[in-house]
């Protein structure tokens, strides 16, 4: 059940989520912010994490100011099986996505990620996040070794800008994750304007 958990940690990090050490103690706590829209997703996730850890888990719900009409609410959420997660996720003490939790997260992190972070423009699909060059061709890599064709776009510098899909591969890939996307989240798996 740990090891359940510590994936689906890596996979809500992939999204939102953000996996630090807070405290005196110095233990790790999961945030994820999200818009008071998402309330239902967000209430998921917890219930969720709260279902897959063996022991107790401490959860603090609050607002936080947005430069929008709607709030953000915020989750931060502690419990000791967030170690593994974190020592996955930060092996130096800060976050990279490398492919081993890429691995680990699997198909529910994927669906965070694309929940999040990625868009359907016209007829192809695009991942954009503050990524580092290694963390764009892990993700890209992922998608490919998993029969979704992506390529990693870089700009005129070559640094890296963001990860492509074609129209077949975003087909592919949205009937990969449909079936683990939340009910509240399904509008993010339609095209959307710019």
């Amino acid at each position: 059940m740990q090891a359940q958990f510590a994936a689906r940690v890596l996979s809500y990090c992939l999204g939102k989520g953000k996996l630090a050490l807070k405290g005196q103690r110095q233990v790790p706590w999961l945030q994820i912010v999200r818009s008071e829209l998402d309330h239902a997703y967000l209430g998921h996730q917890s219930r969720v994490l709260r279902r897959l850890h063996d022991g107790p888990v401490e959860t603090v719900w609050d607002h936080v100011d947005s430069n929008s009409y709607y709030d953000n609410q915020r989750l931060r959420l502690q419990a000791e099986g967030l170690w593994r997660a974190y020592e996955l996720l930060c092996p130096r003490d800060k976050p990279v996505i490398s492919r081993q939790v890429l691995d680990v997260a699997g198909v529910h992190g994927m669906t965070a990620l694309w929940l999040d972070q990625g868009r359907i423009l016209g007829t192809r699909g695009q991942i954009k996040g503050r990524y580092t060059a290694q963390e764009y061709e892990a993700i890209a890599g992922w998608l490919t070794d998993n029969g979704i064709r992506a390529m990693v776009h870089h700009n005129q510098h070559e640094a890296p800008v963001e990860i492509c899909l074609r129209k077949d591969s975003i087909a592919t890939l949205i009937q990969l994750i449909r079936p683990l996307t939340h009910t509240s989240m399904k509008k993010n798996l339609r095209r959307k304007q710019n």
